[in-house]
């Protein structure tokens, strides 16, 4: 579940429009855009208006009577998200029960500059979203409660959605400046292996969970007893005291630290192969887990044309293992607006639909064996985090031993037919075999009998084969796009058939 439908219904629509041409193959004309965000021409013309108006990062352009998202060059959607939130009355509520400053419905509005009738119909929105997570808002102040790890996840996704600059929050260059020195001597001390994005995780919820220790918010000490992690110098938390005191009003204690760090002191974050094995020998539950992923590491191996080495072996089960355990805390899987994995997983299966279909059966029949969740939130995830893990994995499946059989008929020369031919082994992937009619063929028997005899046939010309059941596909001798996405449709659907029949 995600937070999305908090925003306005016009933002909501906005949204859709700007993912719709954001993924679109090819222009979209104003009728099938406003069927699809179910509106009005004009309220759709509006909408353009509105989003034309939003940022100089992204526009869109009407060319021909058929309308396209058009992007900076050092832009991307993300953009669009975050001026969405940074607009969204409720998630403005949101933040301000993060710092926990209003008392009432009429400091919020007084803080947020909007009349109590608006503020009231936002917070009783986000409260019952909040809900499905377990979460409850409570007043005097007004405040987050719940599964602490839920609560702690959900702000730093909303935060780093939000894209917030560190010089707009009310803390101090220095308190992220010393801050950002402790996590620095945190990877060092533990040689930790972190990418960009797992640095800014434990930077941006290492402030989190300072901003909800000073309001009272503990992770139960119960689950931050790994013995595998070693503390930053104290030097570094030497200099960082004094302004966590002056701007927080709390001291940097042994307890406070390890709630700072709480994804590594409760095991539920694994950078790198020293930490890794180190919590492995101490946290049995964590070692069983890691086996079962282990094994779905290898049962994937098995399907790759070339098998992944042990190393790859380890680093898939790190990543799955993270998303698992964190998950299991949480209860729930939580989103706000952005979905990168869905939508990653939307075009992936256009182009690689063997890939992702044996994927998601692998990743299905895992949660069954191990009864963990299976929720299509989470099989999604696993799979998005299998191909990001494997990119390999994309092209290098293996793929039924009985190929799609494509029937080239053309009306064309012998050279233009070869030409369609290499054009067609170029475009398209996945396990197929391009056959050519002939005469003789042709002679001996009907048109119904010899396209039935093969799964796809592709033609240059125009054909009408009353009861056939072999799809027939007409194209240009240079195909276009469409017409490749459509053959490259079709020989992923038969090979899909092929491999259920192999497995039956």
């Amino acid at each position: 579940m995600n937070l999305r439908h908090l925003l306005k219904r016009d933002s909501q629509r906005q949204l859709l429009l700007i993912e719709t041409l954001y993924y679109s193959q090819h222009p979209r004309s104003s009728d099938e855009l406003s069927k699809i965000t179910e509106c009005t021409t004009p309220a759709f013309l509006n909408d353009i208006r509105a989003i034309n108006a939003q940022s100089d990062y992204y526009k869109i352009v009407r060319e021909n009577g058929l309308y396209r998202l058009e992007l900076k060059d050092n832009a991307t959607i993300d953009v669009l998200f975050s001026t969405l939130i940074r607009n969204s009355v409720a998630f403005k509520i949101l933040e301000a029960i993060f710092f926990e400053d209003c008392l009432s419905l009429l400091d919020l509005s007084k803080a947020l500059f909007c009349s109590l009738t608006t503020i009231q119909a936002a917070m009783k929105d986000l409260q019952e979203a909040l809900a499905k997570w377990k979460l409850t808002i409570h007043r005097r102040p007004f405040r987050l409660t719940g599964n602490e790890t839920a609560i702690r996840h959900s702000y730093f996704l909303y935060f780093s959605e939000k894209k917030i600059e560190r010089e707009n929050t009310r803390f101090s260059s220095e308190f992220f400046h010393f801050g950002d020195a402790i996590t620095r001597s945190m990877i060092k001390n533990n040689n930790l292996t972190v990418s960009l994005a797992q640095y800014n995780r434990l930077t941006l919820s290492f402030f989190i969970s300072l901003v909800r220790v000073s309001r009272g918010h503990r992770v139960s000490s119960r689950t931050l007893v790994s013995t595998s992690i070693i503390p930053p110098d104290q030097n570094t938390i030497n200099n960082f005291g004094p302004y966590l005191r002056n701007e927080l009003l709390i001291l940097y204690s042994e307890d406070v630290m390890k709630d700072s760090f709480w994804l590594l002191y409760s095991d539920l974050f694994l950078l790198g192969e020293e930490q890794r094995d180190r919590v492995l020998e101490a946290n049995h539950s964590l070692a069983y887990h890691y086996e079962t992923h282990y094994e779905l590491t290898e049962k994937l191996s098995k399907m790759l044309n070339e098998p992944l080495s042990d190393l790859q072996k380890d680093q898939l089960a790190t990543i799955l293992i993270n998303q698992h355990l964190f998950h299991a805390t949480t209860k729930e899987f939580i989103s706000v607006v952005q979905d990168r994995k869905k939508d990653c997983l939307r075009l992936l299966e256009v182009f690689h639909a063997h890939c992702v279909h044996q994927l998601r059966k692998l990743v299905i029949d895992f949660t069954d064996d191990y009864h963990l969740f299976n929720s299509t939130e989470f099989i999604d995830n696993y799979i998005y985090q299998i191909i990001a893990t494997v990119p390999s994995c994309l092209n290098g499946m293996k793929q039924s031993e009985k190929p799609v059989n494509l029937l080239i008929v053309s009306t064309d020369s012998k050279m233009q037919e070869s030409l369609l031919i290499e054009l067609l082994r170029f475009s398209i992937r996945g396990n197929y075999v391009i056959h050519q009619v002939n005469v003789t063929q042709l002679h001996n028997k009907s048109y119904l009998e010899v396209f039935e005899e093969h799964d796809v046939v592709i033609s240059t010309s125009t054909f009408n084969v009353p009861n056939c059941q072999t799809p027939i596909i007409a194209v240009e001798l240079c195909p276009s796009i469409h017409s490749l996405n459509k053959i490259q449709l079709m020989v992923d659907q038969t090979n899909e058939r092929n491999n259920l029949l192999a497995i039956q």
